[in-house]
């Protein structure tokens, strides 16, 4: 099912897993997707949405599968750190200072979502759940930008528009050596 392959952008970008720097956050995962990939590829994987229910676990022991309400002001992985994040197709503003605290120094930031322009081939469509545009390059301008896209995403086959996206890959800092 094409719908359970996990994005392209995250296929693309994602750094290798190493010993010690193997923990990724799979933040609104859906049906978890992303989360069976980036286990697959050999990372300790929490996995967090409001709704696990779509998940077909089959015994899955690997995933740290959380169910928590993301909007509702609890930030449920308070004072953990991960080596990788991501997020795909979600967007909660409030969260984006929890995304910062909760990437390692030296940890990686994968996001793509919809962004403003993407009203005009289907949800969400609200300004609400829509990025602006640059908003993922000015809320981490601080950090390593390794690459960023936004714009319109075309169907492979007809090469017609059928939504508008953002998305970023962004390091963390690493602490300074006197820290």
């Amino acid at each position: 099912m094409s719908s359970q392959l996990p994005s392209d952008w995250i296929t693309q970008h994602c750094p290798v897993a190493t010993p010690g720097h193997n923990r990724a956050l799979d933040l609104a995962c859906g049906a978890g997707r992303h989360s069976f990939w980036l286990a697959k590829r050999g990372w300790d994987v929490t996995a967090i949405d409001r709704d696990l229910s779509r998940i077909e676990q089959s015994g899955n022991r690997v995933i740290n599968w959380i169910e928590a309400d993301l909007e509702t002001g609890n930030w449920p992985l308070e004072n953990r750190q991960f080596d990788l994040i991501v997020v795909v197709n979600y967007l909660h503003r409030p969260l984006l200072d929890h995304l910062r605290a909760a990437t390692s120094p030296g940890g990686t930031l994968i996001y793509e979502t919809f962004m403003v322009g993407n009203e005009r081939f289907g949800r969400p469509r609200s300004p609400e759940f829509l990025l602006r545009p640059d908003e993922l390059n000015k809320t981490f301008a601080d950090w390593n930008i390794i690459t960023t896209q936004q714009g319109p995403v075309r169907d492979s086959d007809t090469g017609l528009p059928v939504s508008v996206k953002q998305a970023i890959v962004a390091q963390k800092p690493a602490k300074p050596e006197n820290e």
